[in-house]
């Protein structure tokens, strides 16, 4: 079957021949793998950009760990990592600051971020990285900018309801569909005719900045009447500490994770450190999560929580939910 490339493809080719530093290399390859059609046809060209892709991260974080690592690569940590994204003196900083241990430079003058900056952000008893980017728009960064958006786990789109918001988000989800990077909406419903966009789709919360301002409630009546079918929007203040904690909860929401606490037979469960996986795993995948040879090993598990009572014996393919304890048997 003939893979049928589209002229994006070979554009991206292009930057990829001509970058030149690792962050650039595996960003213009992600752009790359962003641009291929999935089909039959393009199966073997497609795990040949992502060995690719695996081996160029293998050797970034490699030279991170010597001290001669690329500052424009951001390793994950914690359960999920997710990118903030926004137009200068959105207050993307000022809520790194508030919400992790990270202290970035926070100023009244734009592109005070320079390079991605990392912070942990605690909610309960689970951590997420939260990276703070220069602002969307920049052509001195965009090249690399982008490349970590399409590696994060989900996004969150800082808005300053003090500048025209809804253009605001306008001009943010047009530049970043330029990148091909779509923003998952709360029902991705489509017709069987639709054309699906080529690229990488990510989870997307909205946060509305400065809502401690006079009148900037009416803005955010707007900016959630327009967007709130597609996104969730939350309205939040920086300078104030307004709705933190809520803001946390919905990006556990939008993170789309569960924690599963494990419980070795005959013991006391473990809820000291639960692992996290995607919201609709198995009984059978946490147990390939844990470590592979319960694959085969696996007899049966115990689940407290989710089953009809606690410490009911259930199938493999049992649908697990937050907070479940699991005790696996092999």
């Amino acid at each position: 079957m003939p893979a049928n490339l589209p002229p994006e493809y070979f554009e991206a080719e292009k930057r990829f021949k001509q970058a030149g530093t690792p962050s650039e290399k595996i960003a213009a390859l992600e752009d790359l793998l962003s641009t291929i059609p999935k089909h039959k046809g393009t199966d073997k060209l497609r795990a040949d950009l992502r060995r690719r892709l695996s081996q160029l991260r293998k050797e970034a974080a490699s030279k991170k760990k010597g001290g001669r690592g690329d500052r424009y690569v951001v390793q994950k940590e914690g359960a999920v990592q997710i990118a903030l994204v926004g137009v200068p003196n959105s207050g993307k900083s000022s809520l790194l600051a508030c919400l992790t241990n990270a202290n970035p430079v926070i100023a009244d003058y734009p592109l005070s971020t320079l390079v991605p900056l990392p912070g942990m952000m605690p909610f309960e008893d689970i951590q997420f990285q939260l990276v703070d980017l220069p602002p969307i728009g920049n052509e001195a960064t965009d090249g690399w900018v982008s490349g970590i958006l399409r590696y994060a786990d989900a996004m969150l789109l800082v808005i300053d309801l003090t500048e025209d918001p809804d253009i605001q988000a306008e001009l943010l989800i047009d530049q970043l569909d330029r990148w091909n990077i779509h923003l998952r909406t709360r029902t991705e419903i489509r017709k069987s005719s639709d054309k699906v966009p080529v690229g990488v789709f990510k989870r997307t919360l909205v946060a509305a900045n400065k809502i401690d301002l006079v009148r900037m409630e009416d803005d955010f009546f707007k900016l959630e009447t327009k967007y709130r079918h597609l996104y969730q929007c939350i309205a939040v203040s920086a300078l104030k500490k307004e709705n933190l904690e809520e803001l946390k909860r919905a990006l556990f929401e939008v993170s789309e994770i569960i924690r599963v606490y494990s419980k070795p037979p005959g013991k006391e469960p473990d809820i000291s450190t639960p692992f996290t996986i995607p919201k609709g795993s198995t009984i059978i995948d946490l147990a390939s999560f844990i470590h592979k040879d319960f694959l085969f090993h696996l007899k049966y598990a115990r689940v407290w929580g989710s089953a009809k009572f606690d410490g009911q014996r259930v199938e493999k393919n049992h649908i697990l939910k937050d907070r479940d304890i699991v005790e696996l048997n092999a």
